[in-house]
């Protein structure tokens, strides 16, 4: 019986997931689904990062300063509100960046090409939830 009961429900997982895809009315519109992640610059030389669900999306970021070298954050979770804080500190020992206090549909915008090329790591709390991030402004190794 045991054995009847996990064939079964393998079958229904591979079922479900051969059954996933974009519907019909999408494949007849023949156009790219929309997205909340970009991965690309918006504007020259701006990189957006949308935070969402508690998090950053994307996370992890790889700036090529030649192409992007400003970050913009795009505040998109209500009702939470958010203070992005950089870890990198400057030589005043204070972090190289803090946005204000950012409320929904709120933005904050900085920018890396006056910097040294490093990994920057930034972060915000949500209470006690460390929310990080990192920012890559290395060139390829």
């Amino acid at each position: 019986m045991r054995r009847l009961i996990g064939a079964w429900a393998a079958a229904s997982l591979l079922l479900t997931a051969c059954a996933s895809g974009p519907s019909a009315s999408a494949i007849a519109l023949d156009q790219q689904p929309a997205t909340t992640t970009t991965t690309e610059p918006t504007d020259a030389g701006i990189f957006v990062v949308r935070i969402t669900n508690g998090s950053f999306s994307p996370s992890n970021v790889t700036l090529d300063l030649n192409e992007s070298w400003i970050v913009e954050w795009h505040h998109e979770d209500a009702p939470r509100e958010y203070t992005l804080i950089a870890s990198t500190r400057g030589e005043d020992g204070k972090p190289i960046f803090e946005s204000p206090l950012l409320k929904e549909g709120d933005t904050f915008r900085f920018d890396f090409s006056e910097l040294e090329p490093k990994l920057y790591r930034y972060f915000s709390l949500i209470g006690k939830q460390r929310i990080p991030g990192f920012i890559d402004t290395r060139p390829e190794r």
